[in-house]
Formats: C-alpha cells, structure tokens, sequence
C-alpha cells in the first residue's frame, strides 16, 4: 500500500499492476477484480501478504484485506462470500523512493 496506489505484485516476477487511489482512497474493486483473476490462475494458492507503509490509516490496511480475502455479494443481492487468498499476513513496506534530491 502506497500514498498513492496499490501496487500488486510477487516474488518472483516482481510488479504485476499499479492500481491508482481513486479520490475516495484505495481502488479496492480494482483490486478486487485482479485478486479474482489471480485466484483463477492459482487456485490451489490461500496465501497472500499485505505490505503497508508505516503512515497507512488503519482504515485502508482493513479495506485492502478485504479485497485480497474474499468476495463479498453486491450490496442488496443475497449469496455467499467467495474466499480468494483467505490467509492474510501484513508487514512493512519499503519506503517508496522518490526521484530527485531529498
């Protein structure tokens, strides 16, 4: 989770999508879309870790979980969550660097 955006990525081939914040913060539908499309690639897969920057407002770190855990139903329709990577770890981002001088 960065000031800006929410880049997904993993371990091995590094950045997978830069999800700009919309106005209202976190694009979490955004995110949630690409956690259902990875989840279609690795289904056999239930972990997934959170990486946040220290400042990030609780708020936003819950909102992120979320998205990564599970699908919930549209709102007004009935059905069951759908889990997508139900084993949540959080830790410390590295601080984004920035281009220029200090």
């Amino acid at each position: 989770i960065r000031p800006d955006a929410l880049e997904v990525g993993d371990r091995i081939g590094g950045l997978i999508q830069h999800i700009a914040h919309t106005p209202k913060g976190p694009d979490v539908a955004a995110l949630s879309a690409l956690m259902q499309q990875l989840k279609t690639k690795f289904p056999d897969k239930t972990s997934a870790t959170v990486l946040a920057q220290p400042d990030t407002p609780y708020d936003m770190l819950v909102q992120v979980m979320d998205a990564v855990r599970e699908v919930a139903p549209a709102a007004g329709a009935q059905g069951t969550r759908i889990e997508l990577f139900t084993d949540v770890s959080i830790g410390d981002a590295p601080l984004a660097t920035t281009q220029g001088g200090s």
